[in-house]
């Protein structure tokens, strides 16, 4: 009886873990917070179960059960309790903000040479749907929330170019003070907002192709991992000139 309890304990120990290995996006969904967040966006009172929460059955999903799959609610505490999780222990914001003031330095350099305007066009003008899709793409959650922060330092880096060096990014006509101030006003207001939706887009994107990749399920473990003692792999050549030493 007390082998046949142990035998089962460890049959549903590995259930699980196939469970878990199912899906790709287990550490990466946005609506399980990081593990140093978790204690503070969840008080004193258990977390309620999320749509996110759910585990997604393995293998190919079809079109539509991967568009539904992949749609995360909005939770803005715990987003913003994670988000000094994210800033640190992820690429999600760092890499695009390093991108967008790169690229601003490269503009004001260069005055305003071929590569450095493709930079302008994609990372620094309104509405900068680079910055804020990487920053989506890369984001384990709260993606919505790295939108609106790459979106304010677009903003501030479109104004310091429009209002310090406009002749760098309109070499033709350089806008005057005053449209140079509508400008950076109208930078501030629209940057956020629309690099909240296209982050939580670019999210979304990610996890649709998680969820409808033919792949789906099989981990790098699974790939690289070869049979013990069937004489293709190191380990198994050792093994069995240990045993002829024997």
């Amino acid at each position: 009886m007390a082998r046949a309890k142990r035998t089962e304990r460890a049959e549903a120990r590995r259930r699980h873990r196939a469970a878990l290995a199912a899906d790709p996006n287990a550490e990466a969904v946005e609506g399980a917070p990081p593990p140093s967040t978790t204690a503070r966006s969840t008080g004193s009172t258990s977390a309620k179960a999320t749509p996110s929460d759910k585990v997604v059955p393995a293998g190919r999903m079809g079109f539509g059960d991967a568009f539904r799959a992949s749609i995360r609610p909005l939770h803005v505490r715990p987003d913003i309790a994670a988000l000094p999780w994210i800033a640190v222990h992820t690429k999600a914001l760092w890499v695009p903000v390093l991108i967008t003031v790169a690229s601003t330095v490269a503009v004001i350099a260069t005055q305003g040479g071929s590569i450095s305007q493709f930079m302008f066009a994609y990372f620094i003008q309104t509405p900068a749907i680079g910055g804020v899709f990487i920053a989506g793409f890369l984001a384990p959650r709260a993606s919505w929330l790295l939108g609106v922060i790459v979106g304010l330092v677009s903003a501030l880096c479109y104004s310091i170019l429009v209002l310090g060096f406009p002749s760098t990014i309109y070499p033709a006509a350089p806008p005057t003070a005053d449209t140079a101030r509508d400008v950076a006003v109208s930078a501030f207001i629209l940057s956020p907002v629309i690099g909240a939706f296209f982050a939580a887009g670019a999210a979304w994107y990610r996890r649709f192709l998680a969820y409808s990749s033919p792949n789906r399920g099989r981990t790098s473990q699974q790939k690289s991992a070869a049979r013990p003692g069937d004489g293709r792999t190191r380990s198994g050549t050792s093994a069995q000139k240990a045993g002829v030493k024997r």
